[in-house]
């Protein structure tokens, strides 16, 4: 399994599972295969640039500003974490044709905005009981992998850096979504 990352608001002084850390699941229930009635999910994507863009893609323009942290989460700044998955972990790859198939969706159905459509299918891949989570291609970029997972238990933490705008892998995400990045003094 390739190294996964995730761009996250980051506390330093906060444990790995609390608010602010990497390994934090929050409850939100806003994104695309979100249910949280049944799980929380993790996104992650794996590429730098691709959790870069996949968080800040919204922005036409990037600026630090957007590097600081959560309203919700006073104090924090936004940072980048590596993980490793282990190797034959049981993830749903939704960039399979032969896994479609089975799971009847088409592919318009996987990168749909409708995040109701969406999260019908995730619930589904959910109650079959055999999967950590879910693949699928960015929005942004579909050479990037996108990753929901519900299961965490055995993704391993590497490392977390700082977000600055001349972090390599925001660089590299700007280039890919075209969004400027402007530094104001």
């Amino acid at each position: 399994m390739p190294a996964l990352y995730r761009v996250f608001p980051y506390l330093e002084s906060t444990p790995d599972d609390a608010p602010g850390g990497a390994l934090y699941m929050p409850g939100r229930g806003g994104g695309r295969i979100d249910n949280p009635e049944l799980y929380a999910t993790l996104y992650l994507s794996d590429a730098a640039a691709g959790a870069i863009a996949e968080a800040f893609g919204r922005f036409p323009v990037w600026t630090a500003a957007m590097l600081e942290g959560s309203s919700s989460l006073p104090g924090s700044i936004r940072a980048i974490a590596r993980y490793e998955l282990p190797a034959g972990e049981a993830i749903c790859d939704l960039d399979d044709a032969r896994q479609l198939l089975k799971l009847k969706l088409r592919p318009s159905e996987v990168v749909t905005r409708d995040y109701a459509r969406s999260r019908a299918w995730a619930r589904r891949i959910y109650k079959q009981r055999q999967w950590s989570g879910v693949r699928w291609w960015s929005y942004y970029e579909p050479m990037w992998a996108s990753f929901g997972l519900w299961d965490i238990r055995r993704l391993k933490l590497e490392s977390t850096a700082v977000l600055q705008l001349e972090y390599p892998a925001l660089i590299e995400a700007s280039r890919t979504i075209v969004r400027p990045i402007v530094k104001t003094r």
